[in-house]
């Protein structure tokens, strides 16, 4: 029984040593490819800075050692600015990302409303209001323009009027009963005698009194 113990100790010892041997001989080939790393960087280092001499010497360019300290210097001074910078940077990129999903519903939307319009008819609408521009440039020349200009007064005036309410009711009657009313043979081809029966009712006696009045209206104007 004492034989077996001592067996099984040994075993575990041979374990535990291989697996020592094992770590030490991947610790000697990490050594060693960091080792190799290292002088493969060098090398790199040591081209580049060669390259980087041949062509500042080639460009005429004087590098100062001082000023190149001063600089290192100055890196490492401002280590922290350069740490709130790239905060800023991975700020800036979180803030981006989040605005993403925004500004791509913005763009939904505002393609959605201008289908919305074009359905509507508005650019439509927009064509046709430039196709009247475009005829009003053609047809009115500078010369109208300028004579509009002169009258501007009596066009403002114009507008004024006929922005008054009773006028536009007026306005609206008229041209409604201009619409409606065709000439028709069958009725308006009577006798002066049924004429003259008409002008008796008081509504064509009221419509006459009211055509007279704006008749010396305006010839007093």
């Amino acid at each position: 029984m004492a034989d077996q113990d001592i067996q099984i100790q040994i075993s575990e010892l041979n374990r535990k040593l291989d697996l020592i041997l094992e770590n030490a001989e991947q610790q000697k080939r990490t050594r060693e490819e960091f080792d190799d790393l290292v002088a493969d960087l060098n090398i790199v280092a040591k081209d580049a800075f060669q390259q980087t001499v041949v062509m500042l010497d080639k460009s005429q360019v004087e590098l100062d050692h001082g000023q190149v300290s001063a600089l290192l210097i100055k890196l490492i001074q401002n280590l922290d600015t350069f740490h709130e910078m790239l905060d800023m940077l991975e700020s800036a990129r979180d803030f981006l990302k989040d605005l993403s999903p925004v500004l791509h519903q913005m763009g939904l939307d505002a393609v959605n409303k201008m289908n919305e319009l074009d359905q509507k008819g508005y650019f439509e609408y927009a064509g046709a209001i430039q196709k009247f521009v475009d005829k009003f440039v053609q047809t009115f020349t500078a010369k109208d323009l300028r004579k509009m200009e002169g009258s501007m007064d009596n066009m403002v005036g114009i507008i004024r009027n006929i922005t008054d309410p009773e006028l536009l009711d007026t306005l609206n009657c008229v041209t409604r009963a201009i619409r409606e009313v065709k000439v028709d043979d069958n009725l308006d081809n009577v006798s002066l005698w049924k004429i003259f029966k008409q002008m008796r009712s008081k509504e064509v006696r009221k419509s006459l009194s009211y055509s007279i009045r704006l008749l010396q209206t305006i010839n007093k104007s």
